[in-house]
């Protein structure tokens, strides 16, 4: 395990003013890895993680994986959701890659480097998780979503 984990709870994902009823238990971690097999290894660990936590978050209404990948920020959150896509699991995987936002952000051509680096993730998640027995377990649809959680487009 490379990247350093911070649990925090809280009714209101990522600082928003949406409070919910629900205690969402956020991981968060920041990578800043540089190398492509370090930046597949810190995906893989978060993934592995959101894995980890699937029986604590799937229920009756769960439908999703969402995997949404924020290119301006280089974030990535992983959680369950139900069909509305709306409602976010109790536990959420959050991190940071910082190591790979320093990389676009030196490209002359930045909007190229950020579609480029969406869809090398999107493949590896794609990858990771059909290997993934664990996730093999759940009767799961994996989504990826480049911005709007009603664009997120099938694994």
């Amino acid at each position: 395990m490379r990247l350093a984990w911070q649990i925090e709870k809280s009714t209101c994902l990522f600082g928003g003013e949406n409070k919910t009823a629900t205690e969402h238990e956020l991981h968060r971690s920041e990578s800043t890895a540089l190398a492509n097999d370090d930046i597949y290894q810190d995906l893989s660990e978060v993934l592995q993680l959101a894995i980890s936590k699937l029986d604590e978050n799937v229920s009756d209404t769960s439908l999703y994986f969402l995997i949404s990948w924020e290119s301006v920020s280089a974030s990535m959150t992983v959680s369950v959701v139900d069909d509305s896509r709306s409602n976010d699991s109790k536990v959420v995987v959050h991190c940071h890659f910082a190591g790979l936002a320093s990389q676009y952000d030196a490209e002359p051509k930045k909007q190229q480097a950020l579609v480029k680096w969406s869809d090398e993730l999107r493949f590896w998640c794609k990858e990771y998780l059909s290997t993934d027995q664990g996730f093999s377990q759940f009767s799961l649809v994996a989504l990826f979503a480049t911005g709007s959680r009603d664009t997120a487009v099938i694994l």
